[in-house]
């Protein structure tokens, strides 16, 4: 009985399940369904991250080739305000900043000051530290006296060279290109703390666009030219797109060293900038350019060689504007097309080549001028390189930055290795959570589009109506085409479709449908269907800051004459900082009544708006509210706060302000249009190789 027992207990365990095994296997499927779940999450997340960064790029595209168009028109604003001569205003003071020719600049004292090893070191030193704190967003890195020593030893030091530099390269030395930078100073002293000061081994060039958009333009710019004067044989400089008066006057530049500085500094840091060269030639092989080829057929190295580039910015439609302005096409893409920035082109692999037969031994074209998610991207097997060195541009894009280190191979020929990095120094980045970088990268994106939106808001309304009355046949009705707000019902897609159209934005819009406010389910009740249009865009409807007057009896008069000035604001897209110091010609900070009324004379021939006598009178009454007979910027200021308060509390993440760029026309009589550099590059494209261009 007893050897029995244990039997019996052996075979009822055998009957009994596994479950160990059955909790294993269960387990693993958890695990399986957790991995599943989060793969799907971060394609979801990478997919639509991709969506915003296309937004954000196409968003930054369409304003800079706007404001390009619109320079036009402040260029004939200026020219007809250098020609007033009213004898109580007199002209020949400070122009407005988007003047292509400046007064020659007042003189600054310049110190005895030169760089020396140790004094960059201690600055880089400094800066970092500073940077760290926050303490140098609005402090001066440097006296004004050593400022203006440094400026002036760095142009003439440029001065002397040519457009077109040329480098020669033997081993060991090692070339490193570094590309945008942007006034991010902690990109610039990461690469140097990373690769080292320059040796004789060790040989640096920066590619362009050391300014605007990052808050240390000023000690980027120290820091590069003393890496100048101290290594001239192993440092080089490259002009960019911003290294321009017109450009840095909007992008941040101009705000950082009036905040640090005053205007004449301003005016002195882009006087240096018109002494940078264009071009670096590595070995005869490689082209080192800011931006990229040009529109027009046959530009050699030495038709670039005899450019005169010591001007504050290019001349518009200009072989210097392209090799600043352009950009690369797709893999598929021939010929030259229009860029979207509204500058330069857009160019295939086939003018690539083109180059490189007119200007043998050419086969490489190093650029830059264009954030990549990586900080560096490969263009038509290999011709053309991209490298981008500002890491989470702006802030918001979460990029890394990259620079390029290029070397001599024993065949002769040139190879090159990638460094890639994301500089994260300064407590406040340091802690800041990917949640957060990513919801800045959506914060930028929606401020943006609501901008546009609510400018753009009666225009859609008109498009969205005619898509119902098109839907219920009655698009042939005369009349408005106004529709009830109960028959105010479209799809998604006829939302999408007209956002496109109607703003001119290649944007996936709806993957962006929860960002813009539009309600995730329809009328219906169901998931994404149609929905009510009017209720979306009211939204988005302006409302306008009540005027208060100090005598009731002018208060229409003022009122009209304020709603004409706010309309070119708003029309043509003019910053009130920019038209307060275009009113103020000669720069001291206030508008005296003759100026006030020379710019309004501008304007009204400009914008075809008119501006009586007793209408300038009655405005400098109520504008000078503490009766100086002159106008400050508070005072000018606050009477042109008209924006929604709603409205200006989503715009709060946009962080650089769309200040007006721009500056005289060119004459279209010394120069062709861009139709027929359009046509003269078709035209030489379908000429054979050895016969002459047209």
């Amino acid at each position: 009985m007893a050897s029995e027992q244990p039997v019996r207990e052996a075979k009822e365990v055998a009957k009994k399940p596994d479950e160990s095994g059955l909790s294993i296997r269960s387990a693993i499927q958890s695990t399986i369904l957790v991995q599943k779940l989060f793969r799907g999450f971060k394609d979801r997340h990478k997919y639509r991250r991709r969506v915003l960064l296309a937004a954000w790029d196409e968003l930054e595209h369409k304003e800079e080739s706007e404001l390009h168009l619109s320079s036009r028109e402040l260029g004939k604003l200026t020219e007809m305000y250098s020609k007033l001569h009213i004898e109580a205003t007199p002209t020949g003071g400070r122009r407005p900043s988007f003047v292509v020719e400046r007064e020659k600049l007042k003189e600054v004292k310049s110190s005895e000051f030169k760089p020396t090893l140790s004094w960059l070191a201690g600055f880089m030193d400094k800066t970092s530290k500073e940077y760290i704190d926050g303490t140098g967003e609005k402090k001066a890195p440097m006296a004004v006296e050593d400022l203006t020593a440094l400026l002036d030893q760095a142009k003439a030091s440029l001065k002397q060279l040519p457009n077109v530099v040329r480098v020669e390269l033997k081993s060991p030395v090692k070339l490193t290109v570094v590309g945008d930078l942007h006034g991010q100073v902690k990109d610039l002293l990461f690469i140097l703390k990373k690769h080292g000061l320059p040796t004789k081994d060790k040989w640096f060039l920066f590619n362009g666009d050391f300014v605007d958009r990052g808050k240390h333009s000023c000690e980027t710019c120290i820091i590069l030219f003393a890496l100048k004067l101290l290594f001239p044989s192993y440092v080089y400089l490259n002009r960019g797109n911003h290294e321009a008066d017109d450009i840095n006057a909007r992008d941040g530049f101009q705000d950082e060293v009036f905040l640090k500085y005053s205007q004449n500094m301003y005016d002195k840091f882009n006087d240096t900038f018109t002494a940078l060269p264009l071009v670096h030639i590595i070995n005869n092989t490689a082209m080192v350019v800011h931006g990229g080829l040009c529109w027009d057929a046959g530009v050699t190295i030495d038709s670039i060689g005899k450019i005169d580039r010591f001007c504050l910015h290019p001349e518009w439609e200009s072989v210097m504007e392209d090799l600043l302005w352009s950009d690369p096409g797709g893999p598929k893409h021939n010929g030259a097309s229009q860029n979207d920035r509204g500058c330069g082109c857009i160019f295939g692999e086939d003018i690539v080549d083109e180059f490189f037969e007119d200007n043998p031994p050419l086969n490489l074209v190093i650029r830059s001028h264009e954030k990549k998610e990586w900080g560096f991207e490969e263009h038509f097997h290999g011709k053309l390189l991209t490298v981008f060195s500002a890491s989470n541009y702006c802030g918001d894009n979460g990029n890394h930055g990259a620079v390029l280190e290029v070397a001599p191979k024993p065949n002769g020929t040139l190879g090159y290795t990638v460094h890639k990095f994301y500089t994260t120094m300064g407590t406040e980045e340091e802690k800041k959570s990917f949640a957060d970088q990513y919801c800045t990268l959506s914060a930028s994106v929606a401020a943006k589009l609501i901008h546009r939106i609510a400018t753009h808001r009666l225009e859609l309304l008109d498009y969205y109506a005619k898509c119902v009355q098109s839907a219920k046949g009655r698009l042939s009705e005369p009349g408005s085409v106004e529709v009830k707000n109960n028959e105010a019902i479209i799809t998604r897609v006829e939302w999408a479709r007209g956002l496109t159209e109607v703003l001119g934005l290649k944007i996936s819009f709806l993957f962006l449908q929860s960002l813009l406010g539009v309600p995730m389910k329809g009328i219906d009740g169901k998931n994404k269907g149609k929905f009510n249009y009017v209720e979306w865009l009211a939204k988005f409807a302006p409302t306008t800051a009540k005027l208060k007057f100090e005598a009731k009896g002018s208060a229409p008069e003022v009122q009209q004459t304020l709603l004409k000035i706010v309309n070119v604001l708003q029309k043509h897209r003019v910053a009130v900082k920019t038209m307060f110091r275009f009113f103020d010609l000669n720069g001291d900070g206030v508008i005296s009544p003759q100026e006030l009324a020379n710019g309004l004379v501008c304007l009204g021939k400009v914008y075809e708006e008119s501006f009586e006598v007793d209408e300038v009178k009655t405005l400098v009454a109520h504008l000078d509210k503490d009766k100086s007979n002159s106008i400050d910027y508070s005072e000018f200021l606050n009477t042109f706060t008209v924006s929604n308060p709603e409205l200006s509390q989503a715009l709060k993440s946009v962080k650089r302000e769309d200040v007006m760029r721009g500056g005289t026309v060119s004459s279209a009589v010394n120069k062709p249009k861009r139709a027929h550099r359009m046509a003269s590059r078709q035209q030489s494209l379908v000429i054979g190789k050895n016969e002459e261009r047209i």
